[in-house]
């Protein structure tokens, strides 16, 4: 199939969206929208507005499941609205995962440095059977995963020593030591952490995961990569409202410590399609963990604040609610009297 789309002008789209049923009261204010955050990325916002095809219009295959039309009484300012709330909430979330962060590396660094200071550095600090098991790199050939974290954490000390003057001092000091691992945790990117802790041993990683409420290292683990898309989703900038994050997340019964999330067990939480790939079990788990560590967290007001400001009046034309957390990002019906979101006593 050949693409047709033209380019086209912003004031040109305007005009387009007008026809297809989207009011727009300011021009003036639509097209600085348009030229701040562009058509396309609108579009992700405005998507919710539009009409859904009849059945038979429908292709699943192309992911069709909308008209170009927009259904009575939306507004380009409705979609201003939106996307104000998801910006700000996507700032909200980052700040809990840079929390979230800055606490798994100190406790992976100070579990580690309890054994040896270069305990990632040598395979009897770590779990053999981990270390040697092949690499999914292709582009490292036959090279096991302890071969490829030597190789990351490596070039993570490189890149540091360019910027950050302990990696400097430790490396002109003790040119024949390791860095240690205080130090490696700090210029290791977030979305490496996963990888030195899925190489711990089982006592050590389980003492890791115990701080964040998880009793089984191999479900925190799965975590640790579910936050790193997560945080990865927010820092780039990505839509939140209405996403379906690539990892689905399974809770079982005696995962974690207490029951703030016992209501994510099972799959009947709430009525949002990929219930487990939305926005609340990933701020769910987040809030939980944070909570859970020695130092506790308020977090979770933050984040319970800012979902309540979504408040866009418009309904669907089957005169069902269009937009609330419940329809669009996987959270559950009268989620706001759970535990999980009040204040700690």
């Amino acid at each position: 199939m050949e693409y047709t789309k033209e380019f086209k002008e912003r004031d040109e789209l305007l005009g387009q969206l007008a026809d297809r049923g989207l009011a727009v009261p300011d021009p003036t204010v639509a097209l600085n929208f348009l030229t701040r955050v562009g058509y396309f990325r609108s579009g992700a916002y405005r998507y919710v507005f539009r009409q859904l095809l009849p059945p038979e219009k429908i292709d699943a295959r192309l992911h069709q499941y909308r008209s170009d039309d927009y259904i009575a009484g939306a507004s380009i300012e409705h979609v201003l609205k939106l996307e104000a709330f998801d910006f700000k909430l996507a700032r909200v979330c980052q700040e809990g995962l840079l929390d979230f962060e800055v606490r798994l590396r100190a406790a992976m660094a100070h579990t580690l440095a309890a054994k040896n200071v270069a305990a990632h550095a040598d395979k009897k600090f770590l779990d053999a059977h981990s270390c040697d098991q092949l690499s999914g790199d292709q582009t490292l050939g036959k090279h096991t995963k302890f071969d490829a974290w030597t190789t990351t954490w490596r070039d993570a000390v490189r890149s540091g020593a360019e910027d950050e003057d302990f990696i400097k001092h430790h490396l002109l000091k003790y040119p024949h030591q390791d860095v240690p691992i205080w130090a490696v945790t700090e210029v290791l990117s977030f979305g490496n952490l996963p990888y030195l802790f899925e190489l711990m041993q089982t006592p050590d990683a389980r003492e890791v995961a115990r701080m964040f409420g998880f009793a089984h290292p191999s479900r925190f683990g799965a975590m640790l990569r579910m936050m790193v898309d997560f945080r990865n989703a927010c820092a780039h900038g990505s839509r939140l409202f209405n996403r379906a994050f690539k990892r689905s997340v399974a809770l079982g019964q005696h995962d974690t410590d207490g029951d703030l999330l016992a209501h994510l067990v099972g799959a009947d939480f709430t009525n949002t399609p990929k219930p487990r790939q939305r926005l609340y079990i990933y701020a769910a788990v987040l809030a939980f963990m944070l909570r859970s560590h020695s130092s506790g967290s308020n977090w979770h007001l933050t984040f319970k604040t800012q979902i309540k400001k979504l408040d866009i009046k418009l309904q669907a034309p089957n005169g069902s609610e269009l937009l609330s957390p419940n329809v669009s990002m996987g959270f559950p019906a009268g989620w706001l009297d759970l535990d999980l979101w009040k204040s700690a006593s």
